[in-house]
């Protein structure tokens, strides 16, 4: 029985390893030990399967496990930028504050004589050295102030390339968020440079990963989905071998990976993705609830998108991120709508409008709308959908939103069908509205799926319009 609870907490902790950390992980390691490797192995081979876990071999010495254990922990804790960058701040607030210890500096001076440029907070480390070196020469220190000097004279030209690359990575996020927030600007003149910046290997980490998220933003302000599979393609590689490593942008990347897959339809990897990007609470953990909850809900596991919101609804209310909060709330509604409770999903809405409206309108009225004039729809309550628009001008901004690359007609022919509906206009007038905006998305082949869900959603309201409509678009 000893045996099976040390397999048990052992598998507990196998469990919370991840795909890039089992591949970094199978990449240095030498073991002699044909168990110890196949241990690991197993371990890998769980991390892709994890709905398909094969036991661990309880022959084994229980001991080999814990050995396994503390070895996988220091190789991670070596590579971990996020510990370094924890560790480099430590370092400089006990330079800073004179209470460093002769075992810190002794450590300091190792790091500088191992140093490998470039690390991936480079520029940290950098400015740690010029508040070390003050730190030793005002103590007359000059064999040590010596070998630090020597390491801040070598690196200064790298440094300072680092830091203008940071601030224009500044300028270009200013310009990418614009064009996703107003519509205002173009960003299209940063893709070349930011291409650059990432696949410079002279560069330090931070700056890479900083272009790499900018690309990742734009490509989908300008639904470029395929150059952007490119670079993932290369980050997935690179993280494989251990650069950039900490599990927070681990998580960031298979939150991303799952946008990605869900643009090519390809959702059972988007859901993969979406577990592994929901496993640990942080900052993001709302934003990526979300999107993966948009995945349950395409792959039809309503029931289970509904619970995972349920559970993480404290962690909304609390949370000062409204951008998330409200996408949150949206496919919450969506949820509802979809376990057939329009009803609540419609009290739901208006509660939160109530509260929010300014950070709704401000941020992102159309995804929030798109839900809860949906759950207006499905009780047909048209008159209340004709008043929603007009009150809180949708049609304005539906019109405004028209040049965005992301734009699609869903809240004008909510209003449009709900007008047919209430007898405000004619049929052949719905018949043209929604035919005439559709055919420009025909091309593009992720709206043109939208737009056949949409018509599918709008067809149990008006059957025989909508098959007309859906034959003269071809679908």
């Amino acid at each position: 029985m000893a045996v099976k609870k040390k397999l048990k907490k052992f598998s507990e902790y196998a469990e919370k390893i991840l795909p890039h950390e089992a591949s970094y992980l199978l990449g240095v390691e030498n073991f002699e030990d044909p168990e110890k490797k196949s241990i690991l192995e197993k371990i890998a081979h769980n991390s892709n399967n994890f709905n398909r876990a094969e036991s661990y071999d309880t022959s084994i010495d229980k001991r080999k496990y814990t050995n396994l254990k503390n070895w996988i922990d220091a190789r991670l804790d070596d590579i971990n930028v996020d510990k370094h960058f924890e560790w480099i701040n430590e370092m400089d607030r006990k330079v800073m504050t004179d209470s460093i210890t002769p075992e810190d500096e002794l450590l300091l001076l190792k790091t500088i004589k191992s140093y490998r440029h470039p690390i991936y907070n480079f520029m940290k480390y950098y400015e740690l050295m010029l508040n070390f070196r003050h730190f030793l020469l005002i103590r007359l220190r000059y064999d040590d102030h010596k070998i630090v000097n020597q390491f801040i004279t070598a690196y200064k030209d790298p440094y300072d390339k680092a830091r203008e690359v940071n601030q224009k990575l500044h300028q270009a996020t200013v310009d990418i968020i614009d064009q996703y927030s107003l519509n205002n600007t173009e960003s299209r003149h940063w893709e070349s440079w930011l291409t650059d910046i990432f696949y410079n290997e002279q560069l330090d980490g931070n700056n890479r990963y900083f272009a790499i998220i900018r690309l990742t933003f734009m490509y989908f302000n300008y639904r470029e989905f395929d150059k952007l599979k490119t670079l993932y393609d290369h980050l997935d590689g690179l993280l494989a071998k251990g650069f950039f490593y900490s599990r927070r942008i681990l998580y960031n990347y298979y939150a991303n990976r799952l946008m990605l897959h869900s643009k090519f339809d390809v959702l059972q990897q988007a859901e993969e993705y979406g577990y592994l990007s929901i496993r640990q609470k942080n900052a993001d953990h709302l934003q990526y609830l979300t999107n993966f909850s948009s995945i349950l809900l395409r792959r039809g596991k309503i029931d289970e998108a509904l619970s995972l919101l349920k559970e993480s609804m404290t962690e909304m209310k609390i949370s000062h991120n409204f951008h998330n909060k409200i996408g949150f709330v949206a496919f919450y509604v969506k949820c509802l709508n979809l376990n057939n409770q329009p009803q609540d999903g419609e009290r739901y809405a208006e509660s939160f409008l109530r509260i929010n409206k300014e950070h709704v309108l401000a941020k992102r009225w159309y995804i929030f709308f798109t839900a809860y004039l949906n759950s207006l729809l499905l009780q047909e309550k048209y008159e209340k959908v004709i008043h929603t628009c007009k009150r809180y001008g949708l049609l304005v901004r539906d019109r405004e939103d028209q040049k965005k690359p992301i734009y699609l007609p869903t809240i004008r022919w909510y209003y449009e069908m709900s007008m047919y509906m209430e007898g405000r206009i004619a049929e052949d007038k719905l018949i043209e509205a929604i035919t005439t905006s559709g055919k420009d998305y025909l091309t593009n082949h992720h709206k043109s799926s939208v737009i056949q869900d949409l018509l599918d959603d709008l067809q149990i309201h008006v059957p025989h319009i909508i098959k007309e409509i859906k034959s003269s678009l071809h679908f």
